[in-house]
């Protein structure tokens, strides 16, 4: 099924008293989190084991979670604007969602995470960015609606899947200054000139033949080594799939963050020498990093 992950996990849970409560804040994110691991894993059968998991994790209102986010990262001053309206947010990315063609491809890119990552971009208002591991460009173009003027580079190995880019930027009207490469982000890096906002989303081949430094989500150590020479000083990097918490108390968390910390053995110490960063535990956890 085309379209984003948590339009699917919403439909399939709908109906879910467990869901629902949860929902309407009357259990804990732990207690509900029990249910996911127990009958809610053997009744919906039409969730994969990540669906269901990342259902825990959802906040149950996007802008309320996305101003705490913002005064987070001015609090550590990663950023010195934190100002949302959540209007002009919702209203944009409705846009957004109502017109982008998902063809047979699904995001994880969750309601929050476009919302965050629109908020940055509209309040820092860089000039140029580049996104490594673009997919489609679900995620990039929360960043151009932000930003139109935004001089954006969208990256990634596969051909089709930035075609279905380019194609959904051009019905938005957001193509203007918005190039589309199809590569290795690591090789391409440093013919991109300077840049002030680097999107990290990329995701390498699971298998144990590939080198562990390039294997899934370890990926972001070499594309941001690749890139640090082109990140100016106060330059911001924001990386996906970032878990390094378990609020949910739930098993399957536990194992997650055990995971992605092995992943960024070397990214996490390649920030602290040249960033301050934080993590924001959104439904797939979001890493905010500013250059030093």
């Amino acid at each position: 099924m085309s379209g984003t992950a948590y339009a699917k996990i919403d439909r399939a849970l709908g109906a879910s008293a467990s869901y629902i409560a949860f929902r309407n804040g009357e259990i804990s994110v732990a207690a509900y989190q029990k249910w996911v691991e127990g009958e809610g894993s053997m009744t919906m059968t039409s969730l994969n084991e990540d669906q269901i998991n990342l259902s825990a994790r959802s906040p149950r209102d996007k802008h309320e979670f996305v101003r705490r986010a913002m005064a987070q990262c001015r609090a550590l001053d990663l950023i010195g604007d934190d100002r949302y309206d959540a209007e002009i947010v919702e209203q944009n990315l409705a846009n957004v969602d109502a017109k982008y063609d998902h063809a047979n491809y699904m995001t994880y890119i969750f309601p929050e995470e476009s919302a965050l990552l629109y908020a940055i971009v509209r309040n820092v208002r860089p000039r140029r960015a580049a996104c490594m591991g673009s997919y489609y460009g679900y995620w990039a173009v929360a960043a151009k609606a932000a930003h139109p003027d935004l001089d954006i580079t969208l990256l990634d190995v596969n051909p089709t899947v930035m075609d279905l880019a380019r194609k959904n930027f051009e019905l938005l009207g957001l193509a203007r200054d918005a190039t589309f490469i199809v590569g290795n982000a690591e090789d391409i890096a440093s013919g991109l000139g300077n840049i002030d906002l680097l999107i990290l989303d990329a995701e390498g081949p699971k298998s144990e033949e590939v080198a562990a430094d390039y294997r899934d989500k370890a990926i972001y150590y070499p594309l941001l080594k690749a890139a640090l020479n082109i990140l100016a000083p106060g330059a911001l990097v924001i990386a996906h799939n970032v878990i390094l918490s378990n609020f949910t108390d739930g098993i399957y968390f536990e194992e997650k963050q055990h995971n992605y910390r092995k992943q960024y053995a070397k990214f996490l110490p390649l920030l602290r020498e040249h960033f301050l960063y934080t993590v924001i535990d959104s439904t797939e956890g979001i890493l905010l990093a500013r250059k030093r």
